[in-house]
Formats: structure tokens, C-alpha cells, sequence
């Protein structure tokens, strides 16, 4: 089992803060002997989808028979979540088990001057998991950015860039093209599938063309169609015609881009299609009761969610908006759309935007932002004055969505 001196000791690691450099990293898989030598990895970056990618490729994996490992962040709810095989979220004595093992490795390197991060320690200890659960493929998804991001560590059998837009300028640059530099550091010697566009999937193109591996482009090399409101067409080696689990017209770039990863891995027809239809992925466009959650933490995620709520059947619109304070908050706010009203929310987060500063810079955007504290006094306020034909959507970080989502699951008094 864990114990809390574990998750202590792994919290600690958090006073090294965020480092984009990956000498510390590497030297930490030299001792481990290189964990994730001894399975297949699709390793997955870019701006917007990776979470919904990661789901259908792991999902199309185990249909086809295969044990398959995911790795993705942030959670929703808790750090057991970032883990799973075939679906099953690590267990409390598997995680102190590894935690343990891991422990014993940092420590001796923290000894000798070196430092490993909050996040490199959570990349190492998926890449130790899956290795001592012997899965034949891990599904890695990047953290931030990409050339130096910790788990730009592992050999991909392919790499997938989902798209590239604004995002962490501050770490990342101040331009799509220098973000795409960034995105495109996880390009090895796999097949590179991609659903960038213009000046980044020029960059893309360059950096692949360098490493010598071919780049398969959704919009060239696979092209997808929308036949209704969940159904997507999709024509890549093969033609498919696919259910997505999930709301979202943007879903369907997501779908087309697992479908030519599960043709280049080998999957058949039938798992693709099925493996993509089964895939399961909460917190993205989910629906319970009039309430909706959607984790779009950029400006172009909001754009998109803003866009797919026109599908959708209400009388009224209500939002509830929780963001990180390093996001660019003002553009996101200014993409959400019409509403009847909006709560400002400060999530659980010590990264978290307080509602109060949230509410100014809505109100000086037109939109009359409500202050409503945390998750749980906005959603009272929320449901006080709704009724079962308005809609209340809660977005912005994933933070946030966890948040409500837990208490509309734990309270009776809202829709399940």
C-alpha cells in the first residue's frame, strides 16, 4: 500500500518547479536502465486533443488484443488517474510500489546535486509501471511543449502532433512557428502524424524531412468528413465510418488522426472502428443532467467548444469559468460565447486565477461576469436559478472540471 510520508516525499519534488531542459532526466533512465525499451510507444503532442487521441489509440490497441498503458495529465480528480492499463487506473500498492522504487534512484541522484522535477518523477514512474506490467504498447502524452519536455526521453514507434496553436508563451515562444519547434523536438525516427496546418506544418514537415521519416497530414494524406452529428467519415489507407463516444465536431480530427496511427501499428478495420467507438474520455464535452464539462484550457479549444455548443438545445446558457493564471485568460474569455451568464471560479489550484480577477477582465470584455468563488458555491448559484431546459457548462482547466465533476457525482441535489 502507500503511505502518506510517499505522496509527501513526491509533493516535495514540486520545489524544482518547472524545467525545460532534460540532462537530469536522461540520466535518471540511464539508471533505470531505460524502461521504455522494453515496449512499443506512441508518443503524443501538440496543442489541443492529445488527452481525446491518446484515449481512442489505447482504445483501439486493446481492442485488437493488445495490454496497453496510458499516460496523460493533468487528472481530473487524482494522480491515480494519470495511470492506466487496459483501462484500469493504478491501484493504492502498485503506486507505493513504484513510488518506492523510483524513491530510491532520485534520491540518490538529488544527493549528487542533480534535480528531478514534480513531473519528471510522475513521466518516470509510467514508463517504471508499465515496464514491471509488461505492456506491449504505452500511449505517452507530452506535458509541455515537446523537445524538452520529460517525456521526450522514449523511442515512439509513431509520433503524433495534433495540431499547434498559442499556448505557454512563456515557455514556449511568442509564435505559432517557434511553438511548432518546440512541438516538433518528439520528432525521432518514427512516422510523424499530424493535423497541423500552415507555418507549423511547415516546421513539422522540416523537422521530419531532417530525421528522414515520412509525415502523414489530416486534410492530405487522411481526410475526414462529418456524416452526422456523432458519425465521421474517415479515408485514409482505408475507408471507415465511425461512431464517436464523444460530442465535438473537432472530435473528428482527433478520430481521423488514431485511425492512421492504428493502420500504421497494423490494426485491422473492424478494431479501428470499434476500438474508436469504445473509447471513453471524461471531462471532454461530457454531459450529466444540464450540466456540461469541457476542459478547454487555450483560446483555441474555447473557440472550438464554442462552436460545437451550437448543436446543442437550451433555453438558456450559463458558464462557469475556472482558468490557471498562466493561461492568456483574457483570450479565452473573449471567445466564449453568448451567454446568459457567467460565474467566475477559482479552482483548487495553487496555479489557479482567483474569480474576483476573472470577473474584472470579463467585465471589461462585455460579459458580466458573476463572482462565485469556488466550484462548489458557483455551481449552487448556478442550479439556484436554472431550470432542466437551460444548459450550465463548466470549462476552462481541467482543474476545474474535475472539481465540479466530483461534486455533481457526490451530490444528490444535481443531475448524475
Amino acid at each position: 500500500m502507500i503511505d502518506d510520508k510517499e505522496i509527501e516525499w513526491l509533493n516535495d519534488l514540486k520545489r524544482f518547479g518547472i524545467r525545460l531542459e532534460l540532462g537530469d532526466m536522461k540520466y535518471l533512465m540511464h539508471k533505470l536502465n531505460y524502461p521504455y525499451k522494453e515496449y512499443n510507444v506512441v508518443h503524443v503532442g501538440g496543442t489541443n486533443g492529445k488527452g481525446s487521441v491518446c484515449q481512442f489509440i489505447a482504445s483501439v490497441l486493446l481492442k485488437a488484443g493488445y495490454a496497453v498503458g496510458t499516460y496523460t495529465t493533468p487528472p481530473l480528480h487524482d494522480i491515480h488517474e494519470i495511470y492506466r492499463i487496459n483501462n484500469r487506473l493504478i491501484n493504492e500498492r502498485e503506486l507505493g510500489s513504484v513510488i518506492r522504487k523510483l524513491k530510491k534512484e532520485v534520491s540518490e541522484l538529488i544527493e549528487k546535486g542533480k534535480k528531478i522535477t514534480y513531473f519528471e518523477a510522475l513521466t518516470a514512474l509510467a514508463l517504471l509501471y508499465f515496464q514491471e506490467k509488461m505492456v506491449d504498447y504505452a500511449i505517452i502524452e507530452v506535458g509541455l511543449g515537446g523537445r524538452c519536455d520529460a517525456t521526450n526521453v522514449v523511442d515512439a514507434a509513431v509520433t503524433v502532433i495534433t495540431n499547434v496553436a498559442l499556448e505557454h508563451e512563456n515557455f514556449l515562444g511568442r509564435t505559432v512557428a517557434t511553438i511548432a519547434r518546440e512541438k516538433a523536438g518528439i520528432i525521432t525516427h518514427a512516422p510523424v502524424v499530424t493535423a497541423c496546418r500552415g507555418e507549423a506544418l511547415a516546421v513539422i514537415r522540416e523537422v521530419a524531412a531532417e530525421k528522414n521519416v515520412p509525415v502523414y497530414v489530416v486534410g492530405e494524406d487522411i481526410i475526414w468528413k462529418r456524416k452526422d452529428r456523432r458519425r465521421f467519415v474517415v479515408e485514409a489507407d482505408d475507408s471507415y465510418i465511425i461512431q464517436s463516444p464523444l460530442d465535438g465536431i473537432f472530435q473528428g480530427e482527433n478520430i481521423a488522426l488514431a485511425v492512421k496511427v492504428g493502420e500504421i501499428l497494423g490494426m485491422g478495420r473492424d478494431d479501428i472502428i470499434s476500438g474508436i467507438a469504445h473509447a471513453r474520455l471524461p471531462g471532454r464535452m461530457e454531459k450529466m443532467g444540464r450540466f456540461l464539462l469541457d476542459g478547454c484550457h487555450n483560446p483555441h479549444a474555447v473557440q472550438a467548444f464554442a462552436r460545437s455548443l451550437e448543436e446543442y438545445d437550451y433555453r438558456r446558457l450559463v458558464i462557469l469559468f475556472g482558468v490557471m493564471r498562466d493561461k492568456n485568460v483574457r483570450e479565452m474569455i473573449r471567445k466564449l460565447p453568448d451567454a446568459e451568464r457567467y460565474i467566475a471560479v477559482t479552482v483548487g489550484n495553487e496555479r489557479s486565477m482567483d474569480a474576483e480577477h476573472i470577473a474584472r477582465i470579463g467585465r471589461e470584455l462585455g460579459k458580466p461576469f458573476e463572482v462565485g468563488g469556488g466550484m462548489a458555491e458557483a455551481l449552487d448559484m448556478a442550479g439556484r436559478e436554472s431550470s432542466d431546459s437551460d444548459l450550465i457548462c463548466i470549462v476552462g482547466s481541467l482543474y476545474a472540471v474535475g472539481e465540479a465533476r466530483k461534486i455533481l457525482r457526490e451530490k444528490t441535489s444535481f443531475p448524475k
